[in-house]
């Protein structure tokens, strides 16, 4: 029977009787019935402080791992999130100021629809005022008073001609 076999400890005991026997007459020592009771010897005590040693030196020069290695394996990803998001805010706020282009854009259109759409009897018709003589045309609109001089505008008055060419003509000598 194997030492490691869990059966031995159920062993009958004119068996243990017979190995301690044969153990004796063999010159080995009786095997004691606990680990822990044996002696250790001078052999097993310098392995042991060996093997002490050794393990807080690879303990101490072991490469431990630290958060920061983690933080600075995800800065890249963090970063790009950080892009993407801030991009997105930006498409965000121009998606917003172009919807409210196109609002302002169709409610001009409406306004200019309603206006179109009044019966022709409400529109202000355009009036011919015939100029005095030196004086531009003016162009007035029914229900509005002729223009008065604005100081804040430069008028330039201009003398219309019956023939647009008139002022192109040049003199050639007769032959």
């Amino acid at each position: 029977m194997s030492w490691h076999d869990p059966a031995r400890s159920l062993e009958p005991e004119d068996e243990t009787a017979l190995r301690n026997e044969l153990r004796g007459l063999l010159g080995m020592p009786a095997q004691s019935t606990s680990y822990f009771e044996a002696e250790p010897t001078p052999e097993l005590v310098l392995l042991a402080d060996d093997l002490r040693r050794e393990a807080r030196r690879r303990n101490r020069t072991a490469r431990k791992e630290h958060s920061w290695m983690l933080m600075a394996a995800s800065l890249p990803f963090a970063l790009a999130l950080v892009g993407v998001g801030a991009w997105g805010i930006g498409q965000k706020h121009k998606a917003d100021h172009l919807a409210a282009a196109v609002a302002h854009e169709e409610a001009e259109i409406q306004r200019m629809a309603a206006q179109q759409a009044r019966p022709a009897a409400e529109q202000p018709l355009p009036a011919h005022v015939p100029a005095a003589k030196g004086q531009p045309d003016q162009v007035l609109l029914m229900g509005q008073a002729a223009p008065r001089n604005k100081p804040k505008e430069l008028v330039i008055p201009v003398q219309r001609s019956a023939d647009p060419n008139e002022n192109l003509a040049q003199s050639v000598k007769a032959r």
